[in-house]
Formats: C-alpha cells, sequence, structure tokens
C-alpha cells in the first residue's frame, strides 16, 4: 500500500513541475495575452472604432463589424465584414442617400498589437490609424 501511495505522490510532484515549467508557463502566458486581446478587440476597441470613424466622417457614415482577430504572432488584425452604411438625414434637395459599403476581410499591419491592454496612449493612436485605414479602403472600393 505504501508503494502505491509513493507512486501517486511522484505522479503529482512530477505534474506540478510540469506544469511549472517554463515550456509549459511561456505558451500558457502567451495564449493568455492572445485571448486577452482577442477579447479587448471585439468588445472594447469595436466600440472605439465605431466612434472614431462617425466622428472621421462627420457622423455622416456608421461602421459595423462582425469580428476582429489579431495576427498569430501579433503583428496584425484581420476585419471580418466591415459595412459603412450612411447615417439616414432628411433629404433636402430629393437626391437619395448614398449605398452601403461593404468589404469583406481587411488585414491591417499592426506591429506591437499587445501593447493595447497595457497602454491608453496605444489604444487612442491605433484607433486611429484602423480609422484612416478603413477609411481610405472605402474610398477605394467607391
Amino acid at each position: 500500500m505504501t508503494a502505491r501511495f509513493t507512486h501517486k505522490k511522484f505522479m503529482i510532484n512530477w505534474l506540478k513541475a510540469l506544469m511549472l515549467s517554463p515550456g509549459m508557463l511561456f505558451p500558457a502566458g502567451y495564449l493568455l495575452v492572445y485571448l486577452s486581446i482577442n477579447i479587448y478587440l471585439n468588445a472594447d476597441f469595436k466600440e472605439n472604432l465605431a466612434q472614431s470613424v462617425s466622428k472621421a466622417t462627420g457622423n455622416t457614415w456608421q461602421i459595423s463589424i462582425k469580428s476582429l482577430k489579431p495576427g498569430l504572432v501579433l503583428n496584425s488584425v484581420t476585419l471580418n465584414h466591415i459595412e459603412l452604411t450612411p447615417v439616414a438625414k432628411p433629404e433636402i434637395s430629393g437626391q437619395k442617400s448614398n449605398h452601403a459599403i461593404s468589404i469583406k476581410t481587411l488585414e491591417i499591419p499592426f506591429p506591437e498589437l499587445e501593447k493595447l491592454l497595457f497602454s491608453s496612449k496605444e489604444r487612442l493612436a491605433s484607433t486611429k490609424t484602423v480609422c484612416a485605414r478603413i477609411l481610405a479602403d472605402e474610398r477605394l472600393v467607391q
């Protein structure tokens, strides 16, 4: 019975050592940062980007984005199913408003993406950069 207990204790200690080894801690930390960035991009960043686009276009366009994904090595952001729609305003001269613009995917190079979680200055600058890139692509589509 003591041999069985010793074997069980050995296995538990071995598993603890494995989980605390650098070979496991680094991938776990990277996965935590990657998932945190993914959650942030699809929550707050998307909302801030919508406000930035509205402000940059003088409240004439609204944007909707289905999802944002960080690149695997955190060097880019992929925006999926972007739709720019004109804000409905009363017709003054009887002209029809512009039609909605759709962009299926847009990949934007984004060095040092991991800094978004730790720097508010970086968040603001990155929102403006992504907004400018979307509006540049929107002009190419028209």
